[in-house]
């Protein structure tokens, strides 16, 4: 049975619970309010009867104050006693016996009749009537309220369940949605259900993301990891051919490897950028900086070309491994794609941190396919919640612009609020 349904059974039993305990108390409460009635009746009857016979010189009741008082709507028996002697008897002739012996002062319920004495100067009169049309009313009142009873209740259920699945639409719909795994629109509302509902949906969306993410991942691995491995292995099984070691292949196996090493170092930086797996601490650009331009010296003196760096203490609080990976391939897309001197600039402008990467060329032209260096680069200024700039005048530069100006504030944002990228 369905969560729908078993709510909506749920609220029909507890209406016609509801309502079976109203009906009956109202159906005891009707009753009572029938027997004060007949109570009041008693009474009447038993002083009229009784006025009539101490009025009488024989003490009989006249057959006319016996019709009037003990006929109509409320036909009863009635015995006139001087003593235990039994003067006078009228009205319904079939009647329990035991009735015309009562001597209490209150009316009572004898053999499903009701009954009542008053007596005055040595004179008792007995007044009796029949509880059947108490009995009828009851049945009366049941007859008429059970199909009432039924049909609220099953009016009850009814709207229940067509409430409840108003309610639990936003969760079939993610059920569906989970089913084919595919994002579904966050529903509106406030209440546990909406706020149920929205939290699933968005961790649905960020599933959808994440494995989204993982086969881009695997298909950038797999094209960027392709062409060195292919020609790792042609120059292994040149060596294998050859009879002696040639060490120009040895010295390309191992440009081959590093090369490797670099794909690996930022396939896996890219992933750790993605997935926001950040580990923040105190970053000192200026020694970061010292350390790429030590780095990159011997490449650039070997292209015939100028590392400059321009740097000023500086922090900022960001993942260390990522900004060094970032700042690698910046100065590394320079060296193989620019012009010129290449340089590094560390400063603060505007009470934010920079971090840029220029050389003299003019930048790439129209709009190439971006390599997975930067696009490293792009992920991880998501990521540390830096802005991205690009300058092509006098020149090309890079800048990353941090929010904050030193490890005082970790207000750093995630890559889903970072900054646009500027060009």
């Amino acid at each position: 049975m369905s969560l729908r349904a078993r709510l909506a059974l749920v609220t029909s039993l507890v209406a016609l619970t509801g309502l079976g305990l109203g009906l009956a108390l109202s159906g005891i409460g009707l009753t009572r309010l029938a027997v004060a009635e007949v109570d009041r009746t008693l009474r009447f009857q038993a002083n009229v009867l009784l006025e009539a016979a101490l009025a009488e010189p024989d003490r009989l009741v006249p057959p006319e104050v016996e019709a009037d008082a003990l006929g109509g709507d409320f036909p009863g028996a009635a015995w006139l006693y001087r003593g235990d002697a039994l003067l006078w008897k009228g009205g319904l002739e079939a009647s329990p016996s035991l009735l015309r012996t009562y001597k209490g002062e209150r009316p009572t319920t004898l053999s499903n009749w009701r009954v009542y004495a008053v007596s005055r100067g040595g004179y008792r009169v007995v007044v009796a009537q029949p509880l059947g049309v108490v009995d009828r009313l009851a049945l009366f009142y049941l007859r008429l309220s059970l199909p009432i009873f039924l049909l609220l209740g099953l009016l009850a259920g009814a709207g229940a369940y067509l409430l409840v699945g108003q309610a639990l639409l936003p969760l079939r719909r993610l059920a569906e949605g989970a089913e084919r795994f595919q994002v579904v629109a966050v529903p509106p509302g406030k209440d546990e259900v909406a706020r149920l509902a929205q939290a699933f949906a968005n961790l649905l969306a960020t599933l959808k993301a994440e494995r989204e993410r993982e086969a881009r991942f695997l298909a950038l691995a797999s094209h960027e990891l392709k062409t060195p491995i292919a020609a790792f292995r042609v120059g292994l099984e040149t060596l294998l051919r050859a009879k002696e070691v040639d060490r120009e292949t040895l010295r390309r196996l191992k440009q081959q490897a590093e090369r490797l090493e670099a794909l690996a170092e930022n396939l896996l930086a890219l992933s750790r950028a993605e997935a926001q797996e950040l580990r923040l601490s105190e970053v000192d650009l200026f020694r970061l900086a010292g350390e790429v331009f030590d780095r990159f010296q011997p490449l650039a003196v070997a292209q015939g070309r100028e590392i400059v760096l321009e740097a000023e203490a500086a922090t900022v609080w960001a993942d260390a491994r990522l900004l060094e990976q970032a700042l690698n391939n910046l100065v590394q897309n320079a060296l193989l794609h620019g012009r010129g001197a290449v340089g590094l600039r560390v400063g603060e402008e505007g009470g934010r941190v920079f971090l840029e990467v220029w050389d003299e060329g003019t930048g790439p032209k129209g709009n190439p396919r971006e390599g997975l260096g930067m696009r490293i680069v792009r992920q991880v200024a998501a990521a540390l919640g830096a802005e991205l700039t690009f300058r092509h005048q006098g020149g090309y530069a890079v800048r990353l612009t941090f929010r904050t100006a030193s490890a005082s504030s970790l207000s750093l944002e995630s890559g889903a609020s970072a900054p646009e990228v500027k060009g």
